[in-house]
């Protein structure tokens, strides 16, 4: 079904035809005391709930040279300036410079060696560093679709599925490059959870607006980008911590403008 999600189907389509069977079932055989009709409606309407929340129509993506724009539909929570101040340790990291007590798992101090080499934990910042990034945090409502779609052309360079851990919720994390530039997108993850489906993997070169995922839960989405590449729209008051209630459409809202000639 184009008009839905790639991997949505299945759970749109079983409500509608086991309502239409149970209503079926009670017009001709056995109302079952009168439960029958209810069930069934019932489980049309979460039917139709479904074709809702899971529908993906085709969206007119802007051409504007270096823009980032946004991975999901929902609401910015907040925009701000961080910095890193762990990151997860390699194969060769003594043991002795792991940290085990922040939660989350093992971490070492410090910045990655390159831009969203691997998952990084942030603090807000008020001054400017070299490593600093822009947080934009979005809150996805229960109607907004849930396909992720890829804020900038390139290559996907990291696609992970980590796990719940010590305080941390499941996530999904991407990284894409683009003439040496990187983003990252966060997803955080709630159970019950009935689908996710990548639609792109590491190594793969992507379009602007190209669909990323799609899961079926997705309540907060984080895009990260270095705040010496990319300057936030001035839709976006930055610093701000509390909800401001803009809402953005994936692959159509303009979030972030280069701070280099992106024509050259």
């Amino acid at each position: 079904m184009a008009w839905l999600a790639e991997g949505s189907s299945a759970m749109v389509v079983t409500p509608i035809v086991s309502g239409c069977v149970v209503l079926l079932i009670s017009a001709f055989i056995d109302p079952l005391f009168g439960l029958g009709p209810l069930l069934g409606v019932l489980l049309l309407c979460g039917a139709s709930w479904l074709l809702l929340r899971f529908r993906d129509p085709p969206r007119r993506i802007p051409q504007d040279a270096g823009v980032l724009l946004a991975p999901i539909d929902g609401t910015v929570v907040h925009l701000r300036r961080e910095r890193p101040t762990h990151r997860r340790p390699e194969a060769n990291t003594p043991p002795d410079k792991v940290i085990e007590d922040l939660g989350g798992g093992p971490w070492i101090a410090g910045a990655s060696s390159s831009s969203f080499a691997t998952e990084q934990r942030f603090a807000p910042v008020q001054d400017k560093g070299k490593d600093d990034v822009w947080c934009l945090r979005i809150a996805v409502g229960s109607l907004d679709l849930q396909v992720h779609r890829t804020p900038m052309a390139g290559t996907v360079r990291a696609g992970e599925h980590r796990r719940a851990v010590d305080g941390l919720s499941e996530r999904l994390r991407w990284v894409i490059e683009s003439n040496g530039r990187r983003v990252e997108l966060l997803a955080h993850l709630v159970r019950p959870r009935l689908a996710l489906t990548p639609l792109a993997v590491p190594g793969e070169e992507v379009r602007r607006g190209q669909r990323l995922a799609f899961m079926s839960t997705t309540p907060v989405l984080e895009l990260r980008v270095p705040a010496d590449a990319w300057t936030p729209a001035t839709t976006l008051p930055s610093m701000d911590e509390r909800a401001n209630g803009q809402e953005v459409q994936a692959g159509t809202t303009v979030l972030f403008h280069p701070l280099w000639d992106a024509e050259e």
